[in-house]
């Protein structure tokens, strides 16, 4: 589809899944980078895109990725990822001192 001129975020998406799967997270990351600039508010690839800096160990990049696709899931009533990224996000953030 690529080849043919067909690109868009569902395509880099699956794309990006796929190689995510295969353990290629470097090609993964380029494939859900160009699915956000087609879509930056697409949450599923934000969710991915956290989870692929997981992988890399850019738990900082990681953060940012969720925080936006739980601010943009918020809005947009997607429950179940909301509570998926609010615990994501409490796992990678400092306990705040007592």
């Amino acid at each position: 589809m690529l080849a043919a001129g067909r690109d868009g975020a569902l395509l880099r998406m699956s794309l990006a899944l796929a190689y995510h799967r295969r353990e290629d997270p470097q090609t993964a990351l380029a494939h859900v980078e160009k699915a956000l600039a087609f879509d930056p508010d697409f949450t599923a690839a934000g969710r991915l895109h956290g989870l692929i800096a997981l992988a890399l160990g850019d738990n900082a990049t990681a953060e940012k990725a969720f925080a936006k696709a739980l601010d943009v899931a918020q809005r947009r009533g997607e429950l179940q990822l909301v509570k998926e990224l609010t615990v994501r996000l409490r796992r990678l953030r400092p306990a705040a001192p007592r």
